[in-house]
């Protein structure tokens, strides 16, 4: 776990405001949040720390990623505590999309 901040993509959903939690949520809840929300994702695995996404679509260049608006087939994305917040990443850009936060 970094204790880096998160910083907002620039693809970030304005509208979008991060999940707030009173205390850091065990893994599964994490997981079925970020699921919820992005419901064209579908979980992989996680190792060490590190939560797996991918695209769920049969043709994953065909969803846009939440972080970098770009289409960039199934590499997936990752999400991983900072500190008090839990951000995804993807493989294309270092913009990290802060989907929850512990206050």
């Amino acid at each position: 776990m970094s204790a880096e901040p998160c910083f907002s993509a620039s693809g970030q959903d304005s509208d979008f405001k991060p999940i707030t939690f009173e205390a850091k949520p065990n893994p599964e809840l994490i997981i079925k949040s970020v699921l919820e929300h992005f419901t064209y994702l579908k979980f992989r695995n996680s190792f060490r720390g590190i939560d797996n996404y991918n695209f769920a679509s049969p043709q994953p260049w065909s969803s846009p990623c939440p972080i970098c608006d770009g289409k960039h087939g199934n590499y997936g994305l990752h999400g991983e505590w900072y500190g008090t917040e839990y951000c995804l990443t993807c493989f294309t850009s270092s913009n990290k999309f802060r989907f929850a936060i512990v206050a």
